[in-house]
């Protein structure tokens, strides 16, 4: 089967939601899907937004809705907006949180022969994440704050994601930049295996941050955990874009 054959059968049961065509499936759906990805000799990327993600493509001109449509594939990472959208009556796609997927990767698909690239992190992150998990090979870079606004760090971050021909990339120097750099990285082309956009995904798998407790996350409530946490740097972020981010999702839906 060809690449393009094989995309168009994993997006197969993708949902429209928010303008978006997003996979509706389950946790061990999602993982399966990534390590069929992983094995192939091309590259493909995977996405995860969430709200306050959705309320950037409010006003969009169309630069970063492309980003998220060129994804091999893209998962809803907002409990909050699935609930408001089955309230009013809406279908939407079952949520995959980000961190989720990752953690459930490492846990249940990445074994000690895996060669993964991490771009962004600290090498004492990078450290605790080869202690837990036993992994082999570990490519990391982590470009400078806003590098994604340099295009000779850009191009240096890109050849590096591709130079290491990695079965996972994990992509955690938040959004857009995150989505910027897989995209450029299709566009270069060289590279294989898959990559997903993971914002904060790997320090909560290492502890570098804590993560809300399953409860409240069941509750859809991660959010009032990190705002409690990092009220500062969070504000904004539930109290303007994420609001944003369900109303626009609501329309489009």
């Amino acid at each position: 089967m060809s690449d393009v054959a094989l995309q168009l059968n994993e997006a197969a049961g993708a949902e429209g939601f928010a303008g978006l065509s997003f996979a509706d499936m389950d946790m061990e759906q999602a993982v399966a899907a990534m390590q069929r990805a992983s094995r192939r000799p091309t590259w493909s990327y995977v996405v995860t937004p969430n709200a306050a993600h959705l309320a950037r493509l409010n006003g969009d001109d169309g630069s970063l809705l492309r980003l998220y449509r060129d994804a091999h594939l893209c998962f809803l990472d907002s409990r909050v907006v699935f609930l408001a959208a089955r309230l009013l009556g809406r279908q939407p796609p079952r949520v995959i949180p980000g961190a989720d997927l990752v953690e459930q990767l490492f846990r249940h698909a990445i074994t000690p022969e895996t060669s993964i690239c991490v771009v962004g992190g600290g090498d004492t992150v990078l450290a605790r994440l080869r202690a837990l998990f036993n992994i082999g090979v570990i490519h990391h870079i982590n470009p400078p704050m806003g590098f994604w606004r340099d295009e000779a760090e850009i191009a240096r971050t890109v050849a590096f994601i591709v130079a290491s021909q990695a079965d996972y990339t994990f992509l955690v120097v938040g959004s857009p930049c995150q989505e910027i750099v897989a995209a450029r990285v299709t566009q270069a082309g060289g590279a294989r295996g898959v990559a997903i956009c993971a914002g904060a995904s790997i320090d909560f798998l290492t502890g570098a941050q804590r993560r809300a407790p399953r409860l409240l996350r069941s509750l859809a409530l991660e959010w009032a955990y990190r705002l409690c946490k990092e009220p500062r740097r969070m504000a904004y972020r539930y109290f303007v874009e994420s609001p944003q981010g369900i109303l626009f999702a609501l329309r489009k839906a």
